[in-house]
C-alpha cells in the first residue's frame, strides 16, 4: 500500500516536471544589450571631414540663333578678365562710367540668320541692368540701301520697362543709330548725338568691336575703341534698371535687311 502511494508520487512529480520543459522549449533566452549600444548618437562626429563635391565644369558659350528665349550661360558672373577690368577703372576715371565696382557677366552669343519679320525684332538676354558698360564683336552682313530715317542693322534695346518703352542703340554699316521707343517698343523716335557725329565705316562680314556705356542721362557708343557719339537721354523717365534685349533691325519689305552674329557679348553692371 505505501508502495503504491510512493509510486504515484514519483510519477506526479515527473509529470510536473515534463510540463514546465514543454512550455519553456522554443523560447530565446533574454540578452542583455550594453548601454552604450543603446544609446543612439544624434549628430556626427566633429573628426569626421565633411564631403566635398566637385564642381562641374561650365558649358561652352550658348548660341543663340534665331530664338525668342535665349538661356544665359551658366558660367557665373566673374570678375577675372583683364582687359574689361582695364577697360572699366578707364571709363570711371574718364566720368562714363559712375562707379567702379560692379560685376562682370558673359552673356550668350547671338545669332540672326534670316531677316527680322518686324522692323525692330527684339530676343531677351534675361539680363537687367541700369548703368553699365556692353562689349559684342558685331558681324554684319547688310543688304539694300536705306536713307535716313530708314537704316538697317543691329546691336541692343536697354532700359526696357515692361516691354513697353526703351532706348535702342543700333550698329549700321554707315552709322550708329540711338532710339527711344514706345507704344509696346513698336514706335522707335531717333535722335542725334551730342559729341561726335554717329558716322562709322563698318564692312560687311567682319567683325567689329561695339562698344556701348549707359551713365544716368548719358550714353556713349565705340566702335573699334573709337568714340562715334555721346547722347543724351530722358531725365525724367527711362532711368532705372530695365531689360537688355539683343535687337535687330530690317524692312524686307522695302529691300534693305541684315543678318548678323555677336560674339564675345559682356555686360558689366556698374554700382558701388
Amino acid at each position: 500500500m505505501h508502495k503504491y502511494r510512493s509510486q504515484c508520487l514519483w510519477t506526479v512529480i515527473a509529470s510536473l516536471i515534463l510540463a514546465s520543459l514543454a512550455c519553456n522549449f522554443g523560447k530565446t533566452p533574454p540578452t542583455t544589450v550594453p548601454t552604450s549600444e543603446q544609446e543612439v548618437p544624434t549628430a556626427l562626429p566633429t573628426d569626421i571631414p565633411p564631403q566635398i563635391v566637385p564642381p562641374s565644369p561650365t558649358s561652352a558659350p550658348l548660341m543663340v540663333e534665331n530664338s525668342p528665349t535665349p538661356m544665359l550661360d551658366e558660367t557665373p558672373a566673374i570678375q577675372t578678365d583683364n582687359q574689361i577690368m582695364a577697360d572699366v577703372k578707364d571709363y570711371y576715371e574718364k566720368g562714363y562710367l559712375p562707379y567702379e565696382g560692379g560685376e562682370l557677366t558673359i552673356l550668350p552669343d547671338f545669332s540672326r540668320i534670316q531677316p527680322a519679320i518686324d522692323l525692330h525684332e527684339f530676343t531677351p538676354t534675361r539680363v537687367k541692368a541700369q548703368d553699365f558698360a556692353l562689349w559684342a564683336d558685331i558681324e554684319l552682313n547688310s543688304t539694300g540701301s536705306s536713307t535716313y530715317p530708314n537704316y538697317t542693322g543691329c546691336g541692343f534695346a536697354y532700359r526696357v520697362q515692361g516691354n513697353n518703352q526703351g532706348y535702342t542703340a543700333i550698329l549700321a554699316t554707315d552709322h550708329v543709330w540711338m532710339g527711344a521707343c514706345s507704344a509696346g517698343m513698336r514706335e522707335c523716335e531717333l535722335f542725334g548725338a551730342l559729341y561726335g557725329t554717329g558716322e562709322v565705316d563698318v564692312y560687311n562680314k567682319t567683325k567689329t568691336r561695339f562698344t556701348l556705356i549707359v551713365n544716368r542721362d548719358h550714353a556713349y557708343v565705340f566702335v573699334n575703341d573709337v568714340l562715334a557719339g555721346q547722347y543724351n537721354l530722358f531725365t525724367s523717365k527711362l532711368m532705372g534698371m530695365g531689360d537688355l534685349l539683343y535687337d535687330s533691325v530690317s524692312n524686307y519689305a522695302a529691300g534693305y535687311w541684315t543678318s548678323c552674329q555677336m560674339s564675345n557679348v559682356k555686360l558689366w553692371e556698374s554700382y558701388p
